[in-house]
């Protein structure tokens, strides 16, 4: 926004936050990138998080990593048995297991910090055009109220996501 004085960014709803996302029978617990030595990895194309995994540790796991359109493909590939693990968007992870429909405590969501990547990843908001002003006071007040009535959470949950806080 201050590269750009013609867009105003406003409204943050929810934190988006990179994380591991695997299988909990091939890898139970990961609490280093060092972990993932040895085992099949996916990401989006793409991506910071693709950039961070493929250039950990001067291309260490490079090798191991199957690159995909979408992060939700990426986290696809887990369910599907294709990967044991893929580092993609949280809100992927949780919406690819619930179309799936897959059992939620096969799959383990662990928090991953990577080089090149905000360690508290970044919020989630609006974006209008600067002379817009009156547009982006009705979208905020609307935005307000979906928080304050209990609709945004609701709308997160029925699709099995997770509403962080900004």
């Amino acid at each position: 926004m201050q590269q750009n004085r013609q867009v105003t960014i406003f409204s943050p709803y929810m934190r988006q936050m990179p994380v591991l996302f695997h299988r909990a029978s091939k890898l139970p617990q990961v609490n280093d990138p060092a972990d993932l030595t040895g085992h099949t990895l996916a990401a989006e194309r793409g991506t910071g998080a693709a950039s961070a995994l493929l250039g950990h540790n001067s291309g260490l796991l490079s090798a191991q990593v199957t690159l995909f359109n979408s992060g939700m493909d990426a986290a696809a590939a887990v369910l599907q048995g294709q990967a044991e693990a893929a580092y993609v968007l949280r809100s992927q992870a949780e919406a690819a297991t619930a179309q799936s429909k897959a059992k939620p405590e096969h799959f383990v969501i662990t928090p991953l910090r990577l080089t090149g990547l905000p360690d508290n990843g970044w919020p989630l908001g609006m974006a209008i055009k600067s002379n817009y002003k009156h547009l982006g006071q009705a979208l905020d007040a609307a935005m307000q109220a979906l928080r304050d009535n209990g609709e945004l959470l609701a709308m997160f949950k029925s699709r099995g996501l997770t509403l962080t806080a900004p």
